[in-house]
């Protein structure tokens, strides 16, 4: 054991040391008793660290007590989601639901159809000036025939399109069940605020509120299994599309290789180049849907 210490840095000593090997000062010597345990080193405290807890989240004091309560079914939720993983199970739509999304993809099918047509309409109503049209029979009955049959799909569509919104849930489901949902937090929080009043006994209160919060949940999985659903839909369209344009990049190919003429080539490009545009009206549909 050392008998002393250095006064400067408390580096132990030899009794025979004239300086401090680590400081280099000169040992002083026959220094009080209080001196020499003052030199003592001493013990470094250990360090503590904080660390700060997982899902800590600061309450305000303003927070009602059902703002807190759904905060803490969201950390409870979140705690599920955990506990599952990244993986999500994606339930197939019910067949209601799949029947109301493809009324709403063919209304706006629909849609995309009539705009070609009175684009094509528009187009054959300037030939009407043309002075071919006051001089040549033939082309004058051909032309006021196309005229009456793009009329004639014109009126079909808008027929269609009146029978179709009759059939069609509005709003559509995901949209009442975030409305309802919405009506669920609003009693909830409504509740809380009667009772607080003593407007509502405790038992009422606590049933109540039990019921409510129990809605609340099956809407926001029922939406939750919905979107899911239907997201899964939206990356098969994606994909199909992908498909159609390698499909049209292919026939574009062919065509400055000469293994197709223009004819062909015309043909199929406005072919693909539709399917491209319908998929397009389905995916907008859907996404729109989802919201």
């Amino acid at each position: 054991m050392p008998s002393k210490y250095c006064v400067y840095c408390g580096n132990p000593l030899k009794e025979s040391d004239k300086f401090c090997i680590i400081c280099g000062k000169p040992v002083l010597r026959d220094l009080p008793d209080t001196w020499k345990q003052e030199s003592k080193p001493r013990s470094k405290p250990q360090r503590q660290e904080i660390l700060p807890k997982e899902d800590t989240i600061i309450e305000f004091a303003d927070d009602s007590e059902e703002e807190l309560e759904i905060k803490e079914d969201k950390k409870e939720k979140k705690k599920e989601k955990d506990k599952k993983g990244d993986k999500v199970v994606e339930k197939p739509l019910p067949f209601e639901v799949k029947e109301q999304m493809i009324l709403y993809i063919e209304y706006n099918d629909i849609q995309l159809n009539k705009e070609i047509l009175i684009t094509k309409l528009k187009d054959l109503q300037k030939e009407l000036k043309d002075p071919a049209y006051e001089y040549d029979e033939q082309y004058k009955e051909s032309l006021n025939v196309k005229l009456e049959a793009i009329k004639t799909l014109i009126n079909e569509m808008k027929q269609k399109e009146s029978e179709l919104k009759q059939k069609m849930d509005d709003p559509f489901i995901v949209q009442r069940i975030k409305t309802d949902t919405e009506t669920k937090i609003f009693q909830l929080k409504n509740l809380t605020k009667e009772f607080k009043l003593h407007k509502v006994d405790k038992d009422s209160f606590e049933t109540l509120r039990d019921k409510y919060k129990q809605e609340k949940e099956e809407l926001e999985q029922e939406r939750e299994d919905l979107i899911s659903g239907m997201s899964l839909w939206i990356k098969e369209l994606k994909l199909e599309k992908v498909e159609a344009q390698s499909q049209r990049n292919l026939n574009k190919g062919r065509f400055h290789s000469k293994e197709i003429t223009q004819e062909d080539f015309n043909s199929k490009d406005k072919e693909l180049e539709l399917k491209v545009k319908k998929i397009d009206v389905k995916i907008k549909t859907l996404e729109k849907l989802v919201k």
